[in-house]
């Protein structure tokens, strides 16, 4: 991942996206490394085209991580007090799995908002597993009116991973998972995320940072995508990639043209 951070800085192309973080593994290193991970991740808010809401604060997610047993808050706290030093005070959103609930454990720790890094499921069909997320998940939020930013999935099929194990999730749950949600059509992916819109439109005072966070975990392993595959014939499908572009931007579906660059209604 470093890697890839790595050439999307260095690219020509790179003010056509912006960036923004999620904070997990950062957190759990040794403690002589912590204050170089903590620089780089500040240094990376102050990038050009960091993704910003609410007036210019910088976007910061941080995964529902726990080093030791516990969400590492000391090691959060410092991060937020260096990035204010550094001139920038980021809305930072708590990616845990209860919109109900979260935002009472996260508020006090500094978190602006909660939302979720993705749906696991074993339904049969992908269909099943978006209604789940948006009456588990959105609906939940809507009820306990806490500031949130809505999850839209694109799958969940862990057969690759589980067929292929990697070294840090070699005991988990889904080894034993016998069925997965089936593979996400274009315009069922486009539908869920043209609702999340509508939902942020609908919900201004609980969503505040006018965005929604797209599971697409692009090496295809873990569960749904975005990024082009290979055809039989060649040529990139970029089908999906063209189905939210035509959410986003519909009088030009052949882009991805995202307003404001990010996620935005």
């Amino acid at each position: 991942m470093s890697e890839s951070l790595k050439l999307y800085l260095n690219s020509a192309s790179r003010r056509r996206i912006n960036l923004c973080l999620i904070l997990h593994n950062a957190f759990g290193v040794p403690e002589h490394q912590w204050p170089r991970e903590r620089d780089r991740a500040v240094a990376l808010l102050k990038e050009p085209g960091y993704q910003t809401v609410c007036g210019g604060r910088p976007l910061v997610y941080a995964f529902d991580v726990k080093f030791g047993g516990a969400f590492p808050a000391a090691r959060f706290a410092e991060f937020l007090r260096a990035a204010r030093q550094a001139g920038v005070d980021p809305y930072c959103v708590y990616m845990g799995w209860d919109p109900a609930h979260d935002f009472d454990r996260a508020a006090p720790l500094g978190f602006a908002a909660v939302s979720h890094y993705a749906a696991s499921g074993a339904e049969t069909a992908f269909a099943q597993l978006v209604q789940q997320v948006e009456t588990r998940y959105w609906a939940k939020a809507a009820a306990a009116r806490n500031p949130y930013v809505p999850l839209v999935t694109t799958g969940w099929d862990k057969r690759p991973r589980k067929e292929n194990p990697v070294s840090w999730e070699r005991d988990h749950g889904y080894h034993r998972q016998m069925v997965f949600p089936s593979t996400a059509a274009p315009d069922e992916i486009a539908g869920h995320l043209n609702r999340a819109l509508a939902f942020v439109r609908e919900h201004p005072a609980i969503c505040p940072a006018n965005t929604v966070i797209v599971y697409a975990w692009n090496e295809h392993d873990e569960g749904g995508w975005l990024c082009p595959t290979w055809t039989p014939g060649g040529p990139p499908n970029k089908e999906r990639l063209e189905a939210i572009g035509g959410v986003l931007n519909p009088r030009h579906p052949d882009e991805i043209k995202h307003r404001g660059k990010g996620l935005q209604p």
